[in-house]
């Protein structure tokens, strides 16, 4: 049988767009059960009063919240709190589905709780794809070859996925406020979180409007805009390719565990190596010279991707490698050290023993001279 499914619509003061989008819906094909709720981000008209929406939304739950600025997000998880269904289809509230859409998206989820599909958004009058995700969907096998950055495919426009993995995944993040970013974020924690992306192209939707690229012709507006986007998800997503280097955010990509070490210079030195990167060194007895550092400090840790807890004092030699071999696996040294991911532990994958020197690590061996670590001797 076919699982009940809750199509959730966010939606704010267009009532043409949203009433062929509900005219599109109720044409599917799908045999389970469909609900349809509109989550209106504060329309000066709400939906029900619209006279162009009279009889469209017979049937339809209507939620509502206060217009505080953009907040698809927040209406979003307005409309899945107000879902009964076992599977959630998120489409926006002008992006039209082609008949058989609910089908070819719920199958995947059908067949695995953890899918998160992402359906065929063609834009503007031509009904194109963006060259950039025709890519993506070539070079990753339609995201059968999915990896740690494939949270940038997530489009929210034509997104579904089963109700209880969206709550464990603890929804869209509701405090963005602004064009775009909270679908990518919410890729990043799902992918996190043991998801099965998957994009498939028979899930075909039209959305009116050229994609972003095409949208403005003043290239300072279209910076601006998609400046913010990208600053807002630089303080939410860990990965290296959606932040600089060398900047301090609230949480790191990496949680490095150290121990107390009894050769003379050897903590700061371990310390000292794992600060080039993006991590949080968690110490219960800070070296001194950490002392006004920010990132080094007693306690557990908090939110990081990668987790390292460190037996011996290994060093970080190699970021690229590092990066390149530890990312979702569950890893451990012979010493006891153990490395492993979010998404690697989600996953319960096993632990594989691998060598410090493999990982990109190098064992500090014996007392060291600060002086000669400081200076490079």
């Amino acid at each position: 049988m076919w699982p009940d499914v809750s199509v959730i619509i966010p939606y704010y003061d267009n009532p043409a767009g949203l009433a062929r989008v509900l005219a599109a819906v109720r044409a599917q094909d799908y045999q389970g059960r469909v609900e349809v709720i509109v989550a209106d981000d504060g329309s000066p008209t709400p939906p029900e009063r619209e006279p162009l929406l009279a009889r469209a939304l017979g049937g339809v739950t209507v939620v509502r919240q206060d217009d505080r600025g953009f907040r698809a997000a927040a209406a979003r998880n307005l409309g899945a709190s107000a879902a009964t269904g076992e599977v959630l289809a998120f489409l926006d509230g002008d992006t039209v589905p082609e008949p058989g859409y609910l089908t070819a998206a719920v199958a995947h989820v059908q067949r695995d709780r953890r899918a998160v599909v992402v359906g065929a958004r063609r834009t503007g009058p031509q009904g194109r794809e963006p060259q950039w995700l025709v890519d993506a969907w070539r070079t990753t096998g339609n995201l059968a070859r999915a990896d740690s950055t494939s949270w940038r495919y997530v489009i929210s426009a034509v997104l579904t996925c089963s109700a209880n993995f969206f709550r464990h995944v603890g929804g869209f993040d509701g405090d963005f406020v602004g064009y775009g970013g909270e679908d990518w974020e919410f890729g990043w924690r799902a992918w996190n979180a043991g998801a099965r992306l998957v994009h498939e192209p028979a899930a075909l939707a039209h959305h009116p409007q050229e994609d972003f690229g095409a949208r403005h012709d003043n290239p300072h507006d279209e910076a601006r805009v998609k400046n913010a986007e990208t600053l807002a998800l630089a303080r939410r997503i860990t990965h290296p390719i959606a932040r600089p280097a060398g900047v301090v955010f609230a949480t790191a990509d990496v949680a490095v565990t150290v121990p107390g070490f009894p050769d003379p210079g050897a903590l700061e030195a371990v310390i000292a190596s794992w600060l080039r990167i993006d991590a949080r060194v968690y110490a219960p007895a800070a070296a001194e010279l950490f002392a006004a550092d920010p990132r080094v400090a007693a306690g557990a840790p908090r939110g990081e991707r990668i987790r390292v807890s460190l037996r011996a004092p290994w060093a970080l030699r190699d970021a690229d490698a590092f990066y390149r071999r530890a990312t979702d696996r569950h890893l451990h040294l012979a010493d006891g050290t153990q490395i492993a991911t979010s998404r690697a532990l989600a996953l319960t994958e096993p632990r594989t023993q691998v060598s410090g020197a493999w990982l990109g690590l190098e064992k500090v061996e014996g007392p060291q001279r600060l002086e000669r670590l400081f200076a490079g001797w």
